[in-house]
């Protein structure tokens, strides 16, 4: 039997976002969260970033089930287009298999949706997992509580302490305490917001700022934007909208699926007759939008309402928006070009620099002591975080006495076999990222890499025709350029390289492909020069 629990690193350390990752014993494998990480400006036309999950196709036998610590895209979002191959038992509670389910509706599969709640405990193989409440920025969020035959992992998944949370569901202390007393091998702690001191602010802290809102701008129409998964803060948008006796008009796909779904499963109170249809002809002081877009994603709501071409709701003078987000980084252009445009439409534009219209789901420095305080873990790994993150929160474990040869900072692809006693690095398996455009991309690497060279230095297409009997070029070769200058002078050397190339090989030996592999390789050395690296497509075919 196995010595130790693997710990399996697939995503979600040394970055935010696709978070994922496995625990191995002996025969049995159980996979904690599938996430997906949006795409910066350095994967153009990409649509999703997940995990590779090459490690776990390899031993796809041994894996008894996956086990999900809320719905956020970043804990969830790969599971659709993973689901029918993994085909396991799928364990969350009601708003994240809510919202699991309507992806995978999107994508058309299915996955053996297992529904828990606060407390239930399930086995899967020799784990058992115990679903723990935290409060965080949206309902049904869990730590898990792994017990495994030689010890225990406890996960944190994102949480924050919250002594006044909307639902009334505060994270329970008590049971992590408990959990702690009786010994834990390993501890998995979050990291996103280790950088922020003291405690994070409580989400009825945003209602109270919201509300002045309402009040100081009674006589005008009010458009909030905030994350769609956020439905603590539709929540209190809706408390509001009937206490000022104003309709709701929902803005956005996913806005009105999270209304759907989290009202269905019992998350979310919507006060009846409160959501409209439409703007219709209800004056403005009369109605609110709660809107996509807070990110200044293109398509969404709030960004076509700044561009002027979304149809049901346009902006003037006469309506106050409200940014009820923090831009994630990377978005910080793509936001304020929003507010920028919403600005020039007359609108009077609200968002957290100047207004506390948002606080974060995850917990800051203190509460990261308190969690670790009471866990009290014999070995440490800071997770969900860029480096600096996890290091960070190395030190705050190390300031609380647990010793630095106890505490490693893991990166994706590396894999520790944990016990009572030690932990062992094991060897490296596969992992990094998969890409989504439309669909899972099978060299996604190249394609991106290829989009990458397409925007910074262009393309250049060569076509050459060849008489093959004589072994030479038949007339001049024709040059394209797109996304760069193309002088003449470097035209006539690209043309003159080109039939040097061809006129150079042996017709008997090399086929029409290896000859378009030369004259690529040719060509590409004009460019070195003055490190360039375009795209060369050399197109050569028989006269």
């Amino acid at each position: 039997m196995a010595k130790s629990v693997k710990v399996i690193f697939l995503g979600g350390v040394g970055e935010i976002g696709k978070n994922m990752t496995a625990l191995e014993f002996g025969d049995d494998i159980i996979i904690v969260d599938c996430g997906v990480e949006f795409p910066q400006g350095d994967s153009p036309g990409i649509d999703a970033i997940i995990p590779d999950i090459t490690y776990i196709r390899e031993n796809r036998k041994k894996l008894r089930g996956i086990v999900l610590t809320h719905g956020h895209e970043d804990h969830i979002g790969a599971l659709p287009y993973y689901a029918d191959e993994l085909n396991v038992p799928v364990y969350g509670t009601a708003l994240t298999l809510g919202l699991l389910e309507r992806k995978l509706a999107e994508r058309g599969v299915k996955a053996q949706l297992n529904k828990v709640k606060e407390g239930d405990v399930v086995t899967l193989g020799c784990f058992e997992v115990e679903f723990i409440k935290v409060a965080h920025s949206m309902a049904g969020a869990c730590a898990l509580s792994v017990t495994t035959p030689i010890g225990v992992i406890f996960v944190t998944g994102d949480f924050k302490i919250d002594n006044t949370p909307i639902d009334g569901k505060k994270t329970d202390l008590q049971r992590i305490a408990e959990i702690g007393a009786k010994g834990v091998m390993l501890m998995l702690g979050e990291s996103t917001n280790v950088e922020r001191k003291g405690s994070s602010t409580s989400e009825r802290v945003v209602g109270q700022g919201l509300e002045n809102i309402f009040v100081a701008n009674a006589d005008k129409r009010i458009v909030v934007a905030c994350f769609a998964s956020s439905n603590y803060r539709v929540q209190q948008i809706l408390w509001l909208a009937e206490k000022y006796g104003r309709k709701v008009v929902l803005a956005g796909r996913s806005m009105k699926g999270i209304v759907e779904v989290a009202s269905r499963v019992g998350e979310l109170q919507v006060p009846k007759g409160i959501i409209a249809d439409g703007v219709g002809k209800l004056p403005p002081e009369k109605l609110v939008v709660i809107a996509t877009g807070s990110q200044g994603e293109p398509s969404s709501a709030l960004n076509r309402m700044s561009r002027g071409d979304f149809n049901k709701v346009s902006v003037g003078p006469d309506d106050v928006v409200v940014l009820s987000s923090t831009p994630i980084p990377g978005n910080e252009k793509s936001v304020y070009d929003v507010i920028n445009n919403l600005f020039r439409k007359g609108a009077n534009v609200i968002y957290e620099a100047m207004n506390e219209v948002h606080v974060s789901g995850h917990a800051y420095e203190e509460e990261l002591k308190i969690m670790l305080s009471l866990v009290r873990p014999k070995f440490f790994m800071p997770v969900h975080g860029e480096y600096r993150h996890q290091f960070k929160h190395a030190e705050i474990a190390k300031s609380l006495g647990i010793k630095d040869s106890s505490i490693v900072i893991p990166n994706i692809g590396e894999v520790y076999g944990v016990n009572m006693h030690s932990v062992k690095q094991h060897s490296n398996v596969p992992a990094g990222n998969v890409y989504v455009d439309g669909v899972v991309l099978e060299d996604g690497s190249s394609v991106v890499s290829d989009r990458r060279s397409l925007a910074e230095y262009g393309m250049l297409l060569v076509l050459a025709s060849v008489d093959t009997e004589k072994g030479v070029m038949a007339g001049d070769a024709d040059v394209i350029a797109r996304g760069f200058n193309l002088t003449d002078e470097i035209e006539k050397e690209i043309a003159d390289t080109v039939r040097d190339t061809v006129n150079g090989s042996d017709f008997d030996e090399n086929g029409l492909g290896e000859l378009a592999r030369s004259v690529k390789k040719a060509v590409r050395k004009l460019f070195y020069r003055d490190r360039q690296f375009p795209i060369i497509i050399p197109i050569i075919v028989e006269d």
